[in-house]
């Protein structure tokens, strides 16, 4: 039973240290991500500003947005957020363009060096040069749910608006990765041919380190609300190191990844997944140690939560 339970918490560490992961930017009154994962989005262009805006889609409910003017927009620095995208990703943006004539960047992965990237063309959607979509589901002046998946196995780049695929292909020339310059840009026009851009806003975005099947992106799309407005938003996983690791007397757990303005719960589980030990930490502690005197001998689980931010930690007490 024992050695049953103990390849369970293994297997549960493990899932965690692979968990898939996603990062999340909501444009209230700041640029950050909104649970200190990852670097603030870079203005381009000119600087925008926050603004009350009616989204019509989610209620009519209001929402404060981040708005950009023409050939102006966001950078995400992928470089210094780890690399977190990879050849295996989705991109979900929630924005609206003032205006559609020609063509109006809308992703771009090259960092302005090349045409190639995600377009509106008119109101299609485009992927230069490789694809138009047939119908044209844009409108000037209304948000428009757009998102991008890749999936490294097949290559195969999805671009959907509304939860609908309008754009399929397989990227094999690998258009769709970001290249050496590790930035990943939006709304911000190339420099091949200038001012393929419109000014407007952008309520949402949210990067994942995985394609989302067409059922997340639709439930998604259903629950629009939830994503935009983050409600419900889903668990994310960071990071608590344990030292020292075997531990004697006691051990430390580093609660530097989560926000410091909030307590951290922490709760401690044998290796029969029993619950042995909880406490909760000091906002703004940064880190809390654990004494061994009651517990005996093994392995045991350290989890910390604090409202969506989770990690889990193998301790091994001698």
């Amino acid at each position: 039973m024992k050695k049953y339970a103990l390849s369970l918490l293994f297997l549960i560490a493990a899932g965690v240290a692979f968990a898939q992961q996603v990062r999340y930017y909501n444009f209230e009154n700041t640029l950050n991500e909104v649970n200190g994962l990852s670097p603030a989005l870079t203005i381009l262009g000119e600087q925008g500003g926050f603004v009350l805006d009616t989204l019509n889609e989610v209620n009519q409910n209001t929402k404060t947005v981040y708005r950009f003017t023409k050939n102006s927009g966001l950078q995400f620095n992928n470089t210094a957020a780890g690399d977190f995208l990879g050849d295996n990703y989705t991109i979900e943006i929630y924005f609206v363009f003032d205006e559609l004539s020609s063509w109006k960047r809308v992703v771009d992965w090259k960092n302005r060096k090349t045409d190639w990237g995600a377009y509106v063309y008119y109101g299609e959607l485009n992927f230069y040069n490789i694809l138009y979509s047939e119908e044209a589901p844009v409108i000037a002046g209304e948000y428009t749910y757009y998102v991008i998946t890749r999936t490294a196995a097949t290559g195969q780049v999805l671009i959907y608006t509304d939860a609908d695929v309008k754009i399929d292909f397989i990227d094999n020339g690998g258009h769709a990765l970001i290249d050496g310059d590790g930035v990943l840009n939006f709304f911000h026009d190339d420099l091949i041919v200038p001012n393929e851009a419109s000014a407007g806003a952008v309520a949402m975005i949210k990067l994942y380190d995985y394609p989302l099947t067409d059922t997340e992106i639709s439930r998604n799309w259903e629950s629009l609300g939830s994503q935009v407005f983050g409600i419900n938003r889903p668990v994310e996983r960071v990071t608590a190191p344990v030292y020292p690791n075997p531990a004697l007397n006691a051990f430390t757990a580093d609660l530097s990844r989560f926000r410091q303005e909030k307590p951290v719960a922490l709760s401690l589980f044998n290796q029969e997944g029993r619950l042995v030990y909880t406490t909760t930490s000091a906002a703004g502690a940064g880190r809390v140690e654990i004494g061994t005197g009651i517990l005996s001998p093994g392995l045991y689980l350290l989890k910390a939560t604090q409202d969506n931010l989770e990690a889990v930690s193998r301790v091994i007490v001698r």
